[in-house]
């Protein structure tokens, strides 16, 4: 390498080489970067609102709501804990606050449900919701808090936190920004957490009577006393009593019993009176909507239901009515968590008639295609082999964003879902189901849901052919997990499969990962031969992205060698390749790549061409590879120039929570 002072006061000095501004940095290039950088980022709202809807109605807490307003308009800084027993409506009081909190902070409201989300999920979650690039995130959960406090620095947001355990998980949430507030409702609270704490306790009795007559109707005063002595005045319990009553007025059935004869029943009969007082249509929706694979689900597929007794509008009406299910937001339903783990034992106890397995299928299809829409509205034209069911109908999605944003709501119900075919033999809507999760795995990080999401599509495949796919996919996320041995294994299985089927795509794509994974490994000439062979293999194929990818890999592995001439030419091939088919992000990542190795290389003008297109990847948000440019950038210089960049690295290695910042903090010493 060029690295003596002196070459490195002549980069400074020299004017830049004009062969190498029209070689690599023509106007063509660099107005296809720029115009690509607005795509890089990912999938944001504007203005998130993700608080569910205030439940209805709204009984008695204007004091404990109005000292929740006061907190945060006039304690900056200081949290609020929230605590109190499960149905004491902790999260009706979060939704409530929301609403009439809505205007107050001009970057939107964040919820993060922790009773349906572990804390290292969770942060990762948000993060994405907030915009943050999937090549930004932290492999570690104190890296992930670290990014969000960055994240959350300019911006002015409420964060409420659900659902927790204890108040001290929801605290990890709190923002940085000033203008910020977090509140956290928790079962409960050390004694020394130095917060601004609110204690829940049940409703008084009066206040109990007054949401149960409000709940329904034609119920006396003297009996909603009665009842709320009987149980309690939990709103979770007189939800429950509600919903029974309501369910019997709306009973072809009245047989002359009252609102008094619920007095007969434990409490924890109250669900299974409702049921049993249920139509036959509604009895069957409940126990289909008990095994949909999420908690909450898209009103649209009930489109795809039709029960025995009829349309299944009607019968989604009455359990709405007995308040089994809940509208949460427009389009989205919610199966109230009682309710489920009720209708699922149902499930598990009592035989399903052939009519609900076959319902229970047909959700599972509408789920595939809807992943199917999805991974198309994000990742467009690439290779897939399951067919789109043609015999259910659900909506199609608007833009890429969208889907995404679909994905990331209804990843662990996917997941479930892919669990729930393979148990029930329906192995083609259990691999299909994984080959379009694949536009999530790919844009967002969660390599370990991945690997588990693919180890099962595996088994599901019949056909050779498709479990090459399958296995493809689980090598390149068992790269991404550095299980460089397993990852070698199931891409030499698919290679040897995709050869016995002749299929030069999958033959293509197995040779690619198999030279990645003898790369990640440092056996260099071993992933120049499958690089090559992979390379003939596309453009004998005419894949132009292909061949413009294993020239970017030959081009990196050959720096990686030491045989930086070689790279320097398989990178001009690369990068004239991806400026072909307008690949912006990748024309991006080559141009950096080919800058910092003309800098190692002495070129004139090379280093501050370097620092150019370094500073349009932090534009597009692609901080690993600012930091890993910037490092190598480093290692191609001297003295103060040399420190700089490393200050750089860190600065973003830091940033984003990367264990990689210790290593650089070493080489500053």
């Amino acid at each position: 390498m060029c690295c003596s002072a002196a070459v490195a006061g002549r980069r400074r000095d020299a004017l830049p080489d004009e062969s190498f501004f029209n070689n690599t940095f023509h106007g063509e290039i660099g107005n296809l970067i720029q115009a690509h950088l607005v795509q890089m980022a990912v999938p944001k709202p504007a203005r998130p609102m993700e608080v569910p809807r205030p439940p209805r109605p709204w009984i008695n807490r204007d004091e404990l709501l109005d000292e929740t307003r006061r907190h945060i308009d006039t304690e900056p800084g200081s949290p609020l804990v929230i605590t109190g027993p499960s149905g004491i409506g902790k999260s009706a009081l979060a939704a409530m606050a929301a609403e009439e909190l809505r205007d107050r902070f001009s970057d939107g409201q964040l919820y993060i449900d922790l009773e349906n989300e572990d804390m290292y999920s969770a942060a990762r979650a948000v993060l994405l919701r907030l915009g943050e690039p999937k090549d930004q995130l932290a492999d570690t959960f104190g890296g992930l808090l670290s990014h969000y406090r960055s994240a959350t620095r300019d911006r002015s947001v409420l964060v409420i936190v659900d659902g927790a355990e204890s108040a001290t998980e929801g605290l990890h949430f709190e923002p940085s920004s000033g203008t910020s507030r977090l509140v956290v409702f928790a079962l409960g609270a050390p004694p020394d957490l130095a917060v601004r704490r609110l204690r829940m306790s049940e409703l008084s009795a009066p206040a109990a009577v007054e949401m149960l007559l409000a709940a329904t109707t034609g119920v006396e005063d003297s009996t909603a006393l009665a009842l709320v002595t009987h149980y309690d005045s939990y709103p979770g319990t007189i939800r429950r009593i509600a919903g029974l009553i309501r369910a019997r007025s709306h009973g072809a059935d009245q047989d002359g019993d009252s609102a008094t004869s619920l007095l007969d029943y434990p409490a924890t009969d109250l669900l299974d009176a409702t049921y049993h007082i249920l139509s036959p249509s509604a009895a069957w929706l409940y126990r289909l909507l008990s095994v949909l694979p999420g908690a909450e689900f898209e009103k649209s597929i009930l489109k795809v239901f039709e029960s025995p007794s009829g349309a299944s509008s009607g019968a989604y009406e009455e359990l709405v009515n007995a308040q089994l299910v809940t509208e949460t937001r427009d389009g989205w339903c919610l199966v109230e968590p009682s309710v489920s783990r009720d209708a699922s034992r149902r499930a598990e106890l009592e035989s399903l008639p052939i009519e609900l397995l076959a319902a229970m299928r047909a959700s599972l299809r509408w789920y595939v295609k809807r992943a199917q829409l999805a991974d198309r509205a994000i990742m467009g034209d690439r290779l897939r082999r399951a067919a789109v069911p043609a015999d259910v109908d659900c909506p199609p999605f608007r833009d890429g964003p969208e889907a995404l944003a679909w994905f990331q709501a209804n990843h662990t119900a996917l997941y479930t879902a892919i669990q729930m075919a393979v148990l029930h033999d329906w192995n083609e809507e259990a691999w299909a189901l994984a080959e379009a999760m694949w536009a999530f795995f790919n844009n967002v990080s969660y390599p370990e849901e991945a690997e588990r999401c693919y180890q099962i599509a595996v088994e599901a495949t019949t056909q050779p052919v498709d479990r090459a796919r399958m296995l493809l996919f689980l090598g390149r996320v068992r790269l991404e997990l550095a299980k460089y041995r397993d990852a070698e294994a199931v891409l030499r299985e698919s290679h040897s499969l995709a050869v016995e089927a002749d299929d030069l795509e999958l033959i293509e794509s197995s040779l690619a990962l198999l030279g990645r994974t003898n790369q990640y490994q440092g056996r260099y000439h071993e992933a120049i031969e499958f690089y090559t062979e992979a390379l003939r293999n596309a453009q004998q194929g005419e894949h132009n992205r292909a061949a413009a990818l294993q020239l970017l890999s030959l081009g990196r592995t050959h720096r990686d060698l030491g045989d930086l001439g070689t790279a320097e030419r398989y990178f001009e091939r690369a990068l004239a390749a991806f400026t072909r088919i307008k690949d912006g992000r990748h024309v991006l990542l080559v141009e950096t790549d080919l800058a910092v190795l003309k800098a190692e290389l002495g070129v004139p003008g090379a280093v501050e061409k370097a620092d150019q297109v370094i500073g349009w990847l932090r534009q597009a948000g692609l901080a690993k590879q600012e930091a890993a440019a910037l490092e190598r950038l480093a290692a191609a210089l001297e003295g103060e120039e040399r420190r700089r960049r490393l200050e750089l690295a860190l600065e973003v290695f830091e940033r984003v929570g990367s264990v990689e910042a210790r290593r650089i903090r070493r080489m500053l010493r």
